[in-house]
């Protein structure tokens, strides 16, 4: 199986075996924590031999077992001649005199590096712990690299004290990838979701739960088990805690394992001195109290007492708790009846509870509720309408997973043509929200043959298609779904409309409108939260990133967990207002932030992908942003995604053409620009401004040419002070001579565009200097642009910029050599130096972006100022002996 969630501490290994010197490294963590599959990873680390010694606890009684062991494995001469001694007289000998001669033998071997690692180092003998333990402390000149496998860095352990790396548990989202890596003929996706949240990220206990699970499935069990069976693995850890239990607390221990939790009170019927109980359980770490309600948390423990108690305990247990609950928690009344009786209401009662628990948050606690319905009841029609509205309170809370679940199961036992409807517009719901491709054909399918059943519904979902359609720059798409709305209003309600007219005012402000944007007087309830997002969506794209902000802020200031999909996506959607405003450091600080409030990637997962790459890229990690380029493209092809496949290529055309990478560039720029054309507004992209770049650094010009006239075209009428910019800078690129300087300083006196887009101009204005020979100005530029850069946190840009100030040739030219050459400008100056370098004509105009025609005009001028007659005169009059200038340095691409 492959390794997941463990990359940090992979590159730790790494970085110790690739260190110059001999090294230890101790690797701690609890039973099933994943150390074996860790350890087994070295070999492929590096191309140094690797010994692997797994300790064995049957061998443990043995003297030095695991110390001949390892010297039978790594089979040196040396060593080898230490083993027949040791092994000769193996009683006779001190652990100091092992110590010692292996210590000695490890220095005299002539091997190369070598990389020993023993896992389960703690199953050794005592005599090898002790030998190898005082091995570790003295690797100096050994050329080895010892590695060790723990369950604990006890005190009095040889290892005690070594270099540590921790093991703890995995994340949710590693512990759920790894399951669903398991092959399985048929699952449900619940499964590995609920074993990930019992087993708290040990990946044994994990894929022992999954596979008990696997064997239920197989047999047609598709409700999940109540609690979680125990895998096995760590029934003798809990068997020993459990027999340190007096009677007394062992019996209440096997209540609570019934039920999610339990009311002390009902417990207190059952048994008068539950409090020293209590006292007695919350003392071993067995349960936890809140308020009256008592439980265990630990669910493989749970799952252990459940099996431990024979079945007429079991139903016995759950009897006496039916009654003794019967006056104080109707709800758990019905729980533990439904175990000891068939009573045809009581799984639609179960459910009708789940319903209260998702509304006041307690999901897990839900679930286990929902399961038991399905257990006992799982085909009724009542079951599947009461599922279809848990399943929309699920999701609504953010839980896809379970909404899922019990959408799919609802939708496989209903004929209800109305049920059929909200269940497959939820579904159609979910993939919105994580970003899926849905076809709108499919949305107004569904509605034309079922709207009808339930036209508010109808209405809301083609509400919902439309905002989402819009977000994907779909807008021929978005606006069909609000057409057909249209023939609905009388049956929409009124936060329904207005969800409509918001989605009717982003369409327009993508399109390139930006100026109706009048605020609204928001309604209550979701009306005021989409209107919200929409406003604050709008004013991006408006280019008001700061009334962009507080929307999305004010938004995410709500305390309404029923609106958490909203408020998530305005999280994203505020990710995208400050990278467009060019805020780098406040979008990787927010990128940041979502990795640790969404770790599972439940949201938007292809613009999640973007962001980061975006931020790789930004933070000139190139190799982790090509590795999520990969998995943005998995969510993004150009049929599924446009929007995001343009992005991704714009994203890394702008950063190839930041190290250089010209033909990289301007493919992945060429690609953006062709997917662009369908979006019509240029700021969406922001593209093509590059694309003009660089192409004219690869002497292309008239395609530069070309690209400009289109990305002119296409800004007619829209009021974008960053367009603005962007064509000024792509103007004064495109110019010649003095002329381009002259554009270029008339783009810099517009200061209502953002910093990095004017700092940018100030590189490509530095560059053009350069050229001119005006090098103390070009220097200055590059400051100005290095502060911009810092101030909005765009380290790659400002790392590019100092390597250029630290650069030798920046410093400004000294006095020139030969007086005749004082007659010519400065810009005449550096195209005679040029010359005398031996570039040629189209070389020249290719460095100065001008055509080799002004370059042949401009040479005439030369010619005729220092009365030559060629190019080897100029040549040696410009040359001038006895000069220690350093030669005029344009400026390299960036």
């Amino acid at each position: 199986m492959a390794l997941f969630g463990r990359h940090r501490e992979l590159d730790r290994i790494h970085s110790v075996i690739r260190g110059p010197k001999e090294a230890v490294l101790s690797v701690v963590g609890r039973k099933g924590a994943g150390k074996t599959a860790l350890l087994s990873e070295i070999p492929t680390l590096s191309d140094y031999r690797t010994v692997f010694l797994a300790a064995s606890a049957a061998e443990s009684d043995w003297p030095y077992s695991g110390l001949t062991a390892l010297l039978n494995d790594m089979d040196d001469p040396v060593l080898n001649r230490l083993l027949d001694e040791l092994l000769g007289d193996i009683g006779a000998m001190s652990t100091q005199t092992v110590s010692s001669m292996l210590l000695n033998g490890l220095h005299q071997r002539s091997s190369s590096r070598t990389i020993v690692v023993i896992d389960d180092a703690h199953h050794l003998d005592p005599g090898s712990q002790a030998v190898i333990g005082f091995m570790a402390r003295r690797l100096a000149g050994t050329d080895i690299v010892l590695i060790v496998s723990v369950r604990e860095d006890l005190p009095e352990s040889p290892f005690s004290g070594l270099s540590a790396l921790r093991l703890g548990p995995l994340d949710f989202s590693d512990t759920v990838r790894m399951l669903e890596s398991i092959p399985a003929k048929r699952t449900t996706t619940a499964a590995p979701h609920a074993v990930a949240s019992a087993s708290r990220g040990n990946p044994l206990a994990a894929i022992g739960l999954y596979d008990r699970l696997l064997e239920r499935h197989a047999e047609g069990i598709y409700a999940l088990p109540v609690p979680l069976p125990s895998g096995g693995s760590f029934d003798a850890e809990y068997a020993s805690a459990l027999n340190a239990l007096t009677p007394a607390a062992r019996n209440i221990l096997d209540l609570l394992a019934l039920s999610f939790r339990s009311d002390i009170s009902t417990i207190e019927k059952i048994d008068r001195d539950v409090w020293t109980v209590i006292d007695e359980l919350l003392a071993a770490g067995l349960v936890t109290r809140r308020g009256s309600h008592l439980w265990i948390g630990d669910q493989l423990l749970r799952g252990y007492v459940f099996m431990a108690m024979a079945p007429a305990v079991r139903m016995a247990n759950h009897h006496v708790l039916a009654e003794a609950a019967s006056d104080t928690d109707p709800n758990a009344c019905r729980w533990h009846v439904s175990f000891t009786a068939l009573e045809q209401q009581t799984p639609f009662q179960l459910l009708q509870h789940a319903l209260e628990l998702v509304h006041g948050g307690e999901v897990s606690f839900a679930v286990e509720y929902i399961e038991r319905a399905l257990t006992i009841s799982p085909c009724e029609a009542e079951t599947a309408a009461r599922l279809t509205s848990l399943a929309e309170l699920l999701f609504n809370r953010g839980e896809f997973v379970y909404a899922r679940r019990y959408l799919e199961w609802a939708q496989r036992i209903t004929r209800n043509p109305g049920l059929i409807l909200r269940l497959t517009g939820l579904s159609f719901e979910i993939q919105f929200a994580q970003g899926a491709a849905v076809r709108s054909s499919m949305v107004l399918r569904l509605v034309q043959e079922f709207g009808h059943h339930d036209p508010a519904y109808a209405a809301r979902l083609l509400a919902i298609g439309a905002i989402y359609y819009t977000e994907r720059w779909e807008l021929q798409e978005a606006s069909e779904l609000l057409g057909h709305l249209s023939e609905l209003r009388s049956s929409a309600s009124a936060q329904c409309l207005g969800i409509a007219d918001r989605a009717k005012l982003l369409i327009e402000s993508i399109g390139g409108d930006t100026v109706s944007r009048g605020r609204q007087q928001e309604r209550t309830g979701t009306a005021r939260i989409v209107g919200l997002l929409m406003q604050g969506r709008t004013h991006t794209y408006a280019e008001h990133y700061e009334s962009a902000h507080e929307a999305f802020a004010l938004l995410n200031s709500f305390d309404e967990p029923g609106h958490v999909n909203w408020q998530r996506t305005a999280a994203y959607m505020a990710v995208d207002n400050a990278i467009r405003a060019g805020n780098v450091r406040a979008a990787v600080r927010m990128i940041d932030e979502l990795e640790l409030s969404d770790p599972e990637l439940k949201y938007h997962r292809g613009t999640r992908h973007l962001f980061r790459v975006w931020r790789a890229h930004s933070l000139g990690d190139d190799a982790q942003a090509n590795a999520y380029a990969a998995e943005a493209l998995r969510y993004g092809g150009a049929d599924s995604h446009p929007a995001i496949t343009a992005q991704l290529a714009a994203y890394q055309g702008h950063f190839a053409l930041l190290r250089g990478d010209l033909a990289e560039s301007a493919a992945q720029l060429s690609r953006a620009a062709e997917i662009g054309m369908r979006f019509g507004n240029p700021t969406l992209l922001r593209c093509e401004a590059d694309l003009v770049e660089v192409l004219i650094r690869l002497g292309r010009h008239h395609e530069a040419t070309q690209a400009l006239l289109r990305l002119e075209s296409r800004s007619v009428g829209l009021r974008s002070p960053w367009l603005m910019m962007a064509v000024a800078r792509s103007r004064a690129l495109l110019a010649d001579g003095e002329q381009s300087l002259q554009l270029f300083s008339e783009a810099l006196q517009n200061r209502n565009g953002h910093s990095l887009e004017r700092a940018r101009i100030l590189m490509c204005y530095a560059e053009r200097l350069h050229a001119f020979g005006r090098l103390r100005d070009a220097r200055d530029a590059l400051l100005r642009a290095k502060v911009m850069f810092d101030e909005v946190g765009a380290n790659a840009w400002a790392q590019h910029v100092d390597a250029l100030l630290l650069d030798e040739r920046m410093e400004p030219a000294r006095p020139k050599g030969n007086p005749a050459m004082l007659v010519l400008a400065d810009h005449e100056q550096a195209l005679a130096k040029m010359v005398a370098r031996g570039m040629r004509n189209k070389e020249i105009a290719a460095t100065l972006y001008v055509s080799v025609r002004t370059v042949e005009v401009r040479l005439t001028a030369i010619y005729r100022k220092l009365g030559v007659e060629s190019r080897a005169q100029l040549t040696a009059l410009a040359a001038g002996k006895g000069t220690g200038a350093t030669e005029p340095y344009l400026l390299p691409v960036l």
